[in-house]
């Protein structure tokens, strides 16, 4: 359903469109990986492949597979694109200190004790 309001379905970027690849590629290559390993269950004779020199693949750290994507994704990217894509990662920098130095205040001031003598209490 087309909406009046521009603003409510906003055109995807082309970092949008390289994020999506991204993570499409990420299944795309689980279910390759899927497919090689029936063949080669297959070719032999349908049983389970126990092999000591087979080991799984080591599990690759998050970190390193997140900067290959965004190398990638950033490779696709036209110069103003980069540019806005680097104003965002310095906004959430910016927004990230502002939270932790509002979060580090409120906790002073829950930490603040007000002592009142009694004299003062009794009126």
């Amino acid at each position: 359903m087309y909406s009046a309001d521009p603003s409510a379905m906003p055109r995807p970027t082309s970092q949008d469109l390289a994020g999506f690849w991204d993570l499409l590629q990420l299944s795309i290559d689980d279910v390759t990986v899927k497919f090689d390993q029936l063949q080669q269950i297959k070719n032999n004779n349908w049983r389970p492949i126990d092999s000591p020199e087979k080991k799984p693949p080591a599990p690759v750290p998050k970190k390193t597979v997140r900067q290959k994507s965004m190398i990638t994704r950033e490779k696709s990217l036209d110069l103003p694109d980069r540019h806005r894509q680097e104003a965002r990662r310095r906004l959430m920098a910016a927004k990230r200190a502002a939270s932790f130095r509002q979060n580090s205040a409120s906790e002073r001031a829950d930490s603040i004790e007000i002592y009142i003598p009694e004299a003062q209490t009794r009126l």
